[in-house]
This record gives C-alpha cells, sequence and structure tokens, in this order.
C-alpha cells in the first residue's frame, strides 16, 4: 500500500503533466530563472554598496524577484487547464504582488547586512515567506464559483520546501566562488517553482464552476500586466548580468591590486566618506589588529587632525599617530583620490616613521650630550653655565664650577687599549649623574675632562661636600677595579663672582685649581686661589717651549759611564736628555719629563734622544756600549721597533751595543703588549735592561716573561746597605737571581767607596754612579780610548769625568 507522501507526491507531478501546458511551464521557469539570477546579481552589488546606494540596489532586487514570482505565478496560472474559466481579482492581484516584493526585500535586506551564515539562511527563510504568500494571496484572487479544496498536508510541504531552497539560496550568496553564484540562482528558481506547482498539486478544483463573462476566461489587464513584467523581469537580468559581469571584472582587478598593495611596504588604506573599505597587510600589520577593519571609521586609527589634513590638503604629506595595539605610532601619511569598486574614493599610503624619528631624535640628543657617556657636551655646558651666571647675578647669588680630570688617563688608554678607557669614562659619567641627583649639572668637556656647574642656590660648602662625596665615590668604584683601571681624579673648584666676572673667567679659575690638585698629588680637590693663575700660567709657557725645544736646539745629551768592577774598565755610558732654556736656563728632566708625558711630547723627544745618541755612540771604540731610558709611550707603541731599526741602520751603530732600559712599572700594565714590542726589539740584536727593579711592580714573572739582558738595581737600595739590613738582604738576594738566570746586574747611584766595597764583595760586576763620574757630555770624558786603558790599570775607581 502506497504512503500518503508517495500518494501526495504523485498528485502534484500529475497535476503538473496532465492540468498544465507544458509550454507556458516552460516560459513561467524561465521568467522565474531570470528573475533569480537579476536578484541574486542585485544582492552581490548591494553589498559592496553603503548608505543609499545599497538600499536602491535592494529595493531593485526586490522588484525583480517579486515580479518574478508574481509573473511564475500567473504564467503558471495561464499554464493550469481546470476546466472552468476564471478571473482574477485586481486588488488581490496587486496585493500580491506588494507582498512578494515586500517580503522578498526584507530578507534580501537582511541577507545584506548580515556577518554570518546563519543569519543567510533566516533571510531565506523570509524569502520563502514571501514566494509563499505571493502565492497563495493570488490564488485567492481566482474569481470562481464554488470553493477550492486544499490538500493541507501539501500546502505545508509547498510552503517549507520554497523556505528550505531560499534558505540554501541565500546561504550560497555567502561565498564568492563561481559555483556558488551559479548555485544560488538555480535554488531560488527552484524555491519557487517547486512551491507553486506543490501548492497547485494542493489545490482541488472539484467544487468550483465557471461564474465569469470572458469567454476566453482571462482579463486583458492581465496579459498586458504580464508583458511589462515580463521585460522588466528580462531589463533587470541583463542589468544584473552587466553588474555582475563587471563586478567580476572589478573582483579580478581588485584581487590584482590587493596582491600588489599587500606586497606594498607602506600601509594603504582605501576610505570612503570617513569609513575604510579596504586595506592591505602592511597596514593591518601596523595597527596589529586581527579583526575586520574594512567598515570602521578612519577615526578609529588616525589621529583627528590627521584625518582633517589629508581630507583638506590630497596629494600632501601629512604627519600624524597610528593607534597601534602597543600605542601610538608615528607615521606620515598622503592621500590620492581613485576610483575603487566603482566610486571615487581616498586611497591613503602610510609610512611608519618611528626609526626615523627615533633617529633624529638621536641627532637631536647628541648635538647637546657625549655620546658615550650620555652627559650633556660642551655645548650644552657652556648653554646652562651662562644662564646659571645670569639668574645668579640677576639675584645676587653665586655660581660653583668643578672641573674634573683623571689622573693617568692616558696611560689608561695606551695600555689597555681605547676599549678599556671608554669603559672608565662610562663609569665616570654613571657616578656623576647618581651624586649630582637635583643639585647640579655635569658635562663631559672632552677626553676626561668633566665639568659640574651647580644650581645659583648652592654655596661653596656645597661645593665642597660634593667633591669630597664624588672622591670617595671614585674610591668605592676602584675597590671593584683592577689596578690601573680604578678611577681616580683630580678636581678644581671656582665660584662666581668670588674668583671670577664671567662664564669664560670661571672655567679658567677652576682649571687652575684643578692642576694644582694634580700637583699636590692628584686624587684630591682644591679651591682657587689668586696665585694659582701665575703658577698655572708658567707650567703652561713650559710645555709650549718644550714643545719647540727638539726643533730649537735647546736639548742636550750627558753621559754617564758604567764601570766595570772588576777590572775597572768603562765598559759603556748611558745617555742623558738635559734642557737648556734660553730664558729659564737649566730645567731639570724631574720637571719637563712629567710635562712631556701630560702633553704627549715624550715620544718625540725619546726618538731625538735615541737618534742623537746612536749617531754619537757611533764614533766611540767597538767596546763601549750604549744605554737609552724609553718610555713607557714608546714601549706599548707597537710599531716601535721600526725607527729602532731605522735609526741604527741610519747611524751605523751594532745592535749589540745598543741596551734601552725600560721601567718596570710601565711593563706590567699591559703585558701583552710589553712582550710584543721588546721581543721584536730583541729581534733586531738589541739588548733590554729593566732598570729601577725593585721599586716597581717586582715580579719574579715578570724577570720569566720579558726578553731582559740585564736588572739595573735602584740606587736606594745601594745607598741604604748599611744603615738598613733589609736593603743588604735585598741586594744580595738580586745578585744570587741574577747569577742563577745568568742576568747580569748594575748597580746604580754608587757615590761612595763603602757602597763600592760592599758591591764587589757580593760579586757586583758593574756600576755606575757619582762615585764613577758625574753626568757629563761626552767630550768632556776625553779620549775614550785612553781612559778604558787608564780604567783597566787603576787599583781604585776614578774621576773619569775630566774637568
Amino acid at each position: 500500500m502506497k504512503s500518503a507522501g508517495a500518494v501526495q507526491l504523485s498528485a502534484v507531478i500529475y497535476t503538473l503533466l496532465n492540468n498544465h501546458d507544458l509550454v507556458l511551464v516552460a516560459v513561467a521557469a524561465l521568467i522565474c530563472a531570470l528573475s533569480a539570477f537579476a536578484g541574486i546579481s542585485l544582492l552581490h552589488h548591494a553589498r559592496r554598496s553603503t548608505g543609499w546606494m545599497q538600499m536602491l540596489w535592494l529595493a531593485v532586487a526586490a522588484v525583480s524577484v517579486g515580479f518574478g514570482i508574481w509573473a511564475t505565478h500567473f504564467v503558471a496560472m495561464l499554464a493550469f487547464q481546470s476546466g472552468i474559466n476564471v478571473g482574477y481579482d485586481l486588488p488581490l492581484t496587486l496585493a500580491s504582488l506588494s507582498l512578494a516584493i515586500a517580503i522578498v526585500g526584507g530578507g534580501f535586506w537582511f541577507a545584506a547586512i548580515s556577518s554570518s551564515n546563519a543569519d543567510s539562511i533566516v533571510a531565506g527563510a523570509v524569502v520563502g515567506v514571501g514566494i509563499s504568500a505571493m502565492h497563495y494571496t493570488g490564488m485567492a484572487a481566482l474569481i470562481v464559483g464554488g470553493s477550492i479544496a486544499w490538500d493541507g498536508n501539501l500546502v505545508a510541504l509547498s510552503i517549507l520546501t520554497g523556505m528550505a531552497l531560499s534558505a540554501g539560496a541565500l546561504r550560497a550568496t555567502r561565498s564568492s566562488t563561481l559555483v556558488s553564484r551559479v548555485l544560488a540562482p538555480i535554488l531560488l528558481t527552484l524555491a519557487i517553482c517547486a512551491m507553486h506547482f506543490t501548492a497547485m498539486g494542493a489545490a482541488g478544483f472539484a467544487d468550483c464552476y465557471t461564474i465569469v463573462t470572458s469567454p476566453e476566461g482571462t482579463p486583458g489587464w492581465l496579459w498586458m500586466v504580464l508583458a511589462l513584467a515580463s521585460t522588466l523581469i528580462l531589463g533587470l537580468a541583463l542589468g544584473g548580468t552587466a553588474l555582475d559581469l563587471r563586478d567580476r571584472r572589478q573582483s579580478s582587478e581588485s584581487a590584482r591590486m590587493r596582491e600588489l598593495a599587500d606586497a606594498a611596504v607602506e600601509g594603504l588604506v582605501i576610505v570612503r566618506q570617513g569609513t575604510i573599505s579596504a586595506t592591505n597587510r602592511s597596514f593591518n600589520k601596523l595597527v596589529g589588529s586581527a579583526v575586520e577593519i574594512s567598515g570602521r571609521p578612519l577615526l578609529d586609527y588616525l589621529d583627528a587632525e590627521a584625518c582633517a589634513a589629508l581630507a583638506q590638503t590630497p596629494n600632501a604629506t601629512i604627519e600624524g599617530q597610528l593607534t597601534g595595539t602597543d600605542g601610538p605610532i608615528p607615521v606620515e601619511a598622503v592621500a590620492h583620490e581613485i576610483e575603487f569598486q566603482g566610486v571615487r574614493q581616498l586611497a591613503i599610503a602610510i609610512r611608519d616613521v618611528s626609526v626615523r624619528k627615533q633617529a633624529e631624535e638621536h641627532i637631536r640628543f647628541l648635538a647637546h650630550h657625549d655620546a658615550l657617556t650620555g652627559l650633556p657636551n660642551r655645548v650644552s655646558f657652556g648653554d646652562r653655565l651662562n644662564e646659571t651666571i645670569d639668574r645668579a647675578r640677576s639675584e645676587g647669588q653665586s655660581c660653583t664650577v668643578l672641573c674634573i680630570d683623571l689622573d693617568k688617563f692616558k696611560q689608561v688608554n695606551d695600555l689597555y687599549g681605547h676599549a678599556a678607557g671608554d669603559a672608565l669614562l662610562r663609569r665616570v659619567g654613571a657616578i656623576l649623574r647618581r651624586e649630582l641627583a637635583e643639585i647640579g649639572y655635569p658635562a663631559r668637556l672632552s677626553g676626561d675632562e668633566f665639568a659640574i656647574v651647580l644650581n645659583a642656590s648652592s654655596s661653596i660648602a656645597a661645593a665642597n661636600r660634593l667633591a669630597e662625596r664624588l672622591l670617595h665615590a671614585f674610591e668605592a668604584d676602584a675597590a671593584e677595579a683592577s689596578g690601573d683601571l680604578a678611577i681616580s681624579a683630580s678636581i678644581g673648584i671656582a665660584s662666581f663672582p668670588d674668583n671670577a666676572g664671567n662664564a669664560e673667567q670661571l672655567m679658567s679659575a677652576a682649571d687652575m685649581a684643578l692642576y694644582r690638585a694634580k700637583q699636590d698629588g692628584r686624587g684630591a680637590y682644591r679651591l682657587f686661589e689668586a696665585s694659582m693663575d701665575s703658577e698655572l700660567r708658567d707650567r703652561r709657557l713650559v710645555a709650549s717651549d718644550l714643545a719647540n725645544a727638539v726643533s730649537a736646539g735647546q736639548l742636550s745629551l750627558v753621559y754617564q759611564p758604567q764601570v766595570d768592577l772588576i777590572s775597572g774598565a768603562v765598559t759603556g755610558f748611558e745617555a742623558l736628555v738635559r734642557w737648556a732654556h734660553p730664558q729659564r736656563g737649566e730645567i731639570p728632566p724631574s720637571t719637563f719629563i712629567p710635562i712631556a708625558e701630560e702633553n704627549g711630547l715624550i715620544a718625540q723627544i725619546g726618538e731625538w734622544v735615541l737618534q742623537t745618541a746612536c749617531a754619537e755612540a757611533a764614533r766611540w771604540p767597538a767596546s763601549l756600549s750604549l744605554a737609552v731610558n724609553v718610555s713607557a709611550a714608546q714601549i706599548h707603541n707597537t710599531s716601535f721597533s721600526r725607527p729602532i731599526h731605522e735609526i741604527l741602520v741610519r747611524t751605523g751603530l751594532s745592535p749589540l751595543r745598543l741596551e734601552v732600559e725600560v721601567t718596570e712599572t710601565a711593563l706590567v700594565r699591559d703585558l701583552v703588549r710589553a712582550v710584543t714590542t721588546l721581543r721584536q726589539v730583541r729581534a733586531l740584536g738589541v739588548r733590554i735592561a729593566i732598570d729601577d727593579f725593585g721599586t716597581g711592580h717586582s715580579s719574579l714573572a715578570n724577570l720569566s716573561a720579558f726578553p731582559f739582558s740585564r736588572i739595573k738595581l735602584d740606587q736606594s737600595f745601594v745607598r741604604s746597605f748599611d744603615r738598613n739590613p733589609q736593603s743588604a738582604a735585598i741586594l744580595h738576594a738580586m745578585l744570587e737571581l741574577g747569577r742563577y738566570l745568568g742576568v747580569s746586574v748594575v748597580a746604580e747611584g754608587v757615590e761612595r767607596r763603602e757602597e763600592l766595597t760592599f758591591l764587589r764583595s757580593e760579586g757586583c760586576r758593574t756600576a755606575q754612579g757619582y762615585l764613577f763620574g758625574p753626568p757629563a757630555r761626552i767630550d768632556r770624558f776625553g779620549d775614550l780610548t785612553g781612559l778604558i786603558e787608564q780604567q783597566r790599570t787603576a787599583d781604585e775607581p776614578l774621576q773619569v769625568a775630566r774637568a
């Protein structure tokens, strides 16, 4: 036995095939398909529009589908052969058309503004309701005698079928693929046709009879309306096709443009009337947004001032702030008007300039600050000093300046390299910032020179307390540093108006106090005193004259003999430099050598001494050697062996006769560099002596590390051997050490016969000192060959220098 559903389906099919003119059914289906295609195309276009244009396209789409449903219904009704003549009630017929347009329009509007698949399904169900409402209202417009008998199950099936297929159609419009764009109008066509013919299968006309007078049964106005509806649907279908083709072309162009836009480094955003239409990947990355940006106001991301400037001055670059997830981003933006998606819109290119802004800020910082320490530089300090003096002058207050200079900083650079010097300067800068807080303004002027200007309300007592606090801070830092890498500084203090009347005079006064602090032993602070002016000026004049002393021929050499204590023979001479100033007279080495070291003149003087002494020694008997002192700056110059080699070649002196003397203190500051340089010198055949051994950083490791050929004992041990048992013990131990190491030992500063006797008893082989003759010009020693012979035959040491 057949089921009720099968029976009902058979009735629908029977009604379609036997009670309809299939040609007109085909015409109805064609009209339905055209209207469905037009409506779906117009819905896609409405989704890409905004504002009133979107509502206009939705209205056109609703008219297209509404007229399509209505025309399909009445063409299909003309194809229906019920066996009786029917008429149509005009108001109800127009009402059915209005219902179709209104309800379908509502469903399309909800589909256009929805953002989810579920919403699209609901919108499609509404469209299905509109199809059913139109059909059953149109059936109510039939003018027949009797009444139509309805099959309730088929009525319900027709409504549900229309809703389900319409829901599937609008769900398919959520996708832009070709399959979805074809499937959507097909499903909508099926929804209209299936609903109609299922509903016609539900209608029973057995109890109906003809009551209309028209022999044809159909009023003429209906044909006219159907013709107009068909023409309208055809026109809308053609228009929808054109729009669809244009949208596809624009979508293809948009896809290509999006690929190009996404490849751009700059952020791109398309804006229409202040609302974002599209963005590229770089813009999304700039704002750090993972959500959809399109449709949001540009003001959500770009500041109002920049938005207004872009709208008022297109094609002009403006600066603004872009709001990102990590905070404001400085940007540059420029707007150009373009046609996008068929309308004129603003294309805004946005460039992140945060890196450039940081670079500009860094440049501004460097213009007023020291790059190494971060402290203000000389220019900023000068401005601040002038401002403070002006404030102090106007308010009747005082102003104090502290000048700070690091002790022996040049040695740190020479011995340990500039990296170590830079690290020390950074530590000083950190201490100054920490200790000054809000009471003063620190700056790095140049090199190892720092300065502080205290606030105008600070007194000289406050400056003294600050200087003491700084020195204590340097000492505390030194406890954590090693040896020469510890901070040691001298500080000079001067005040306005007591010591100076302007900024230049104030800095000069503080500088004078600083030099006094250095002269008094370093690591201290001094206040300016009027007497310092002449002393500092004198010291600077000495430094200036010393720079020209070599070229002016003011330097000369004297020589002190070295004597073999066993044979009494003179074995060689040590060259010593002297300075005869044309106005000041003889200036002792203890005065000008430190000045030469402070002002970087020691290397020039040392090379002159080496050149002059070698040229002199080349004229001596071959048995006499030459000893020359070299400074730490020369030893730590890795190319020091080159000028020695050039001098030996130029003067013709044998390298075996030359001995360079190096103090132990100068060596231990950079063992690696010193060893490298001395081995290069030793490779030339030149001998190396360690001078003043026992007074510096004496270490047995030094004797094994450095290529020494002789040790020179400091004169302090020799002169105190008979008063200090420890000195005698040290001399004995060092002489024994020299014998075990196979290194000869020279005793310096021998002035008494008791010293000579002791050294001979201890087995010391060579000595020098005033007992044998004071340093003198080489020509005062007379005939060097005769001097050698005379000393060899003498039982007691003689004064070898001749008057």
